[in-house]
């Protein structure tokens, strides 16, 4: 995996095997480390298929956990099978670490570095160094930096270097994250933008991240700001969803997606007047059609400010604000 994530098929020969602990003499499954989960597959030799549910790394020997008791035994030849979409999803999710990293540099400053990360299957976030909270604007303009540079398709060099020689051609910004150990390095360089040591699986270009949606960010400590996104396959899901959410809310505030803030303001300002101040107001019919100029994503952070949610939150909101309403109008009637 360090020359190519793609290489997902392998032989290997069995060298230990304790309860459900199984040594390879090579192994191209991933432990989990550096802030990134491990990879999961199968191991296949002659006596059946062991399934694999977690890699770990032990000084320098890769550990295969299986589901159950192996079948295999100790000499034996066998077959390694990583599952590809969760290889893939995870190696999106480190380059794209790396990609956001490079397009925060580009828009806050060159004194953007990585103090740590963490790549799942679901999202990833990265550990900015910055003195301040990331506003949304700014936060659209490094997600679009981002998405352009995958559009460039960038080449990512994936190359070992004896120490010395790394920090000579590069520099200590190397070290992003942290100091590592060892003689040899291997050095992350997204060409002409991002240059930094590190262990993962890594696309072999940037286009391969396919697309970068950033989700929050929020101030983890003073100088650190994390900031949360998904990519690849995890961002048309989120992309997606956002589209569902605004769909839904549109249906149920009987208007189009483009209205859904102006409707979603008029149903919060009626709510409140009617369930909070206990004003009853002489309609409960939603009327407003001004329509929003921005983007789903914009769309959704309106609606967010106006019900003082999350955007997982806005239809269940939107049916609460609807019901209670209802409900608040039909009682004074009585």
């Amino acid at each position: 995996y360090y020359e190519d994530w793609k290489h997902v098929v392998f032989q290997g020969k069995v060298a230990k095997v304790l309860n459900k602990y199984v040594v390879l003499d090579q192994t191209a499954f991933y432990p989990t480390s550096g802030g990134q989960l491990h990879d999961i597959g199968f191991i296949e030799g002659m006596y059946g298929k062991d399934e694999v549910v977690d890699i770990f790394k032990q000084g320098s020997v890769i550990v295969h956990v299986l589901k159950e008791t192996p079948t295999c035994k100790v000499g034996e030849d066998v077959k390694g099978f990583i599952d590809f979409t969760r290889r893939k999803q995870l190696a999106q999710h480190h380059s794209a670490t790396h990609i956001v990293g490079a397009a925060a540099r580009i828009v806050l400053g060159e004194h953007i570095n990585q103090a740590s990360a963490k790549k799942t299957v679901e999202k990833a976030h990265i550990d900015l160094t910055h003195y301040d909270m990331i506003s949304e604007e700014k936060l659209k303009e490094i997600e679009d930096k981002a998405n352009w540079l995958i559009q460039q398709k960038v080449p990512i060099q994936l190359k070992f270097y004896p120490r010395t020689e790394a920090e000579q051609t590069f520099g200590m910004g190397i070290y992003q994250g942290g100091a590592v150990p060892g003689k040899e390095l291997r050095i992350v360089n997204i060409t002409g933008y991002d240059v930094q040591c590190c262990g993962g699986t890594h696309l072999l270009n940037t286009g391969d991240a396919e697309a970068i949606k950033i989700l929050k960010a929020n101030k983890v400590q003073d100088g650190i700001v994390r900031v949360t996104f998904v990519a690849g396959d995890a961002a048309r899901a989120q992309q997606k969803g956002e589209q569902n959410v605004l769909e839904e809310t549109a249906k149920l505030l009987q208007c189009k997606k483009t209205q859904v803030p102006a409707r979603a303001q008029e149903l919060f300002e009626l709510w409140k007047q009617a369930v909070k101040k206990k004003k009853q107001p002489t309609s409960l019919e939603l009327k407003a059609t001004e329509e929003f100029l921005g983007s789903e994503k914009d769309m959704l952070v309106k609606v967010c400010e106006i019900y003082k949610t999350t955007p997982e939150h806005i239809v269940k909101t939107t049916e609460r604000f609807l019901s209670e309403l209802k409900e608040t109008h039909e009682s004074e009637k009585k």
